[in-house]
Protein backbone atom coordinates (compact mmCIF):
# COMPACT_ATOMS: atom_id res chain seq x y z
CA UNK A 1 0.00 0.00 0.00
CA UNK A 2 1.22 3.46 -0.89
CA UNK A 3 -0.17 6.69 0.49
CA UNK A 4 0.38 10.15 -0.95
CA UNK A 5 -0.37 13.23 1.13
CA UNK A 6 -0.58 16.71 -0.34
CA UNK A 7 -1.35 19.86 1.65
CA UNK A 8 -2.83 23.04 0.19
CA UNK A 9 -4.04 26.29 1.70
CA UNK A 10 -4.11 27.38 5.29
CA UNK A 11 -2.32 30.16 7.06
CA UNK A 12 1.38 30.51 6.23
CA UNK A 13 1.07 28.23 3.22
CA UNK A 14 3.97 28.46 0.80
CA UNK A 15 3.14 26.62 -2.44
CA UNK A 16 6.78 26.26 -3.42
CA UNK A 17 7.53 24.41 -0.20
CA UNK A 18 4.49 22.16 -0.33
CA UNK A 19 5.36 18.99 -2.14
CA UNK A 20 3.42 15.77 -1.92
CA UNK A 21 4.82 13.23 0.50
CA UNK A 22 4.63 9.54 -0.16
CA UNK A 23 4.45 6.84 2.47
CA UNK A 24 5.24 3.31 1.34
CA UNK A 25 3.99 0.90 3.97
CA UNK A 26 6.59 -1.66 2.92
CA UNK A 27 9.28 0.73 4.15
CA UNK A 28 7.67 1.34 7.56
CA UNK A 29 8.09 -0.62 10.78
CA UNK A 30 5.51 -3.46 10.80
CA UNK A 31 3.52 -2.00 13.72
CA UNK A 32 3.17 1.37 11.99
CA UNK A 33 2.22 -0.24 8.67
CA UNK A 34 -0.44 -2.38 10.39
CA UNK A 35 -1.82 0.64 12.24
CA UNK A 36 -2.16 2.55 8.98
CA UNK A 37 -3.89 -0.37 7.26
CA UNK A 38 -6.29 -0.67 10.20
CA UNK A 39 -7.06 3.09 10.10
CA UNK A 40 -7.73 2.91 6.35
CA UNK A 41 -10.25 0.11 6.98
CA UNK A 42 -11.86 1.85 9.97
CA UNK A 43 -12.22 5.09 8.01
CA UNK A 44 -13.71 3.14 5.08
CA UNK A 45 -11.40 5.28 2.96
CA UNK A 46 -12.24 3.67 -0.38
CA UNK A 47 -15.94 4.36 0.21
CA UNK A 48 -15.49 8.08 1.01
CA UNK A 49 -16.60 10.79 -1.42
CA UNK A 50 -14.04 12.92 -3.26
CA UNK A 51 -14.29 15.74 -0.68
CA UNK A 52 -15.04 15.56 3.05
CA UNK A 53 -14.86 17.98 5.94
CA UNK A 54 -15.06 21.72 5.92
CA UNK A 55 -17.60 23.70 7.79
CA UNK A 56 -20.90 25.32 6.97
CA UNK A 57 -19.10 28.44 5.76
CA UNK A 58 -16.53 28.66 2.99
CA UNK A 59 -13.02 29.76 3.77
CA UNK A 60 -10.22 30.25 1.29
CA UNK A 61 -7.67 29.93 4.07
CA UNK A 62 -8.77 26.47 5.16
CA UNK A 63 -6.16 23.78 4.95
CA UNK A 64 -6.95 21.01 2.47
CA UNK A 65 -5.25 17.65 2.47
CA UNK A 66 -5.47 15.41 -0.55
CA UNK A 67 -4.88 11.80 0.43
CA UNK A 68 -4.42 9.23 -2.32
CA UNK A 69 -4.15 5.60 -1.38
CA UNK A 70 -3.26 2.74 -3.69
CA UNK A 71 -3.68 -0.68 -2.14
CA UNK A 72 -1.70 -3.77 -3.05
CA UNK A 73 -4.49 -4.90 -5.39
CA UNK A 74 -4.13 -1.78 -7.54
CA UNK A 75 -7.25 -0.08 -6.20
CA UNK A 76 -6.65 3.69 -6.01
CA UNK A 77 -8.77 6.43 -4.46
CA UNK A 78 -8.28 10.09 -3.57
CA UNK A 79 -10.09 12.09 -0.91
CA UNK A 80 -9.68 15.79 -0.27
CA UNK A 81 -10.09 16.49 3.46
CA UNK A 82 -10.93 20.09 4.27
CA UNK A 83 -10.31 21.40 7.79
CA UNK A 84 -12.02 20.92 10.11
CA UNK A 85 -12.20 17.19 9.51
CA UNK A 86 -14.66 16.15 12.20
CA UNK A 87 -15.26 12.52 11.31
CA UNK A 88 -13.14 10.76 13.97
CA UNK A 89 -11.88 7.85 11.84
CA UNK A 90 -10.79 10.13 9.00
CA UNK A 91 -9.21 12.57 11.48
CA UNK A 92 -7.30 9.72 13.10
CA UNK A 93 -6.19 8.37 9.70
CA UNK A 94 -5.00 11.82 8.60
CA UNK A 95 -3.00 12.30 11.80
CA UNK A 96 -1.32 8.92 11.43
CA UNK A 97 -0.48 9.59 7.77
CA UNK A 98 1.04 12.96 8.72
CA UNK A 99 3.13 11.32 11.42
CA UNK A 100 4.34 8.57 9.06
CA UNK A 101 5.11 11.13 6.34
CA UNK A 102 7.21 13.18 8.76
CA UNK A 103 9.05 10.06 9.84
CA UNK A 104 9.75 8.90 6.29
CA UNK A 105 11.09 12.34 5.32
CA UNK A 106 14.06 11.92 7.63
Amino acid sequence: MRIELKRDGGIAFFPGLARPRTVDLAALPPATAEALQRKVREARFFEQPATVGGGPTAGADRTRYTVTIEDDGGRRHSVQMVEPVTEPHLRSLLELIQKAARGSAR
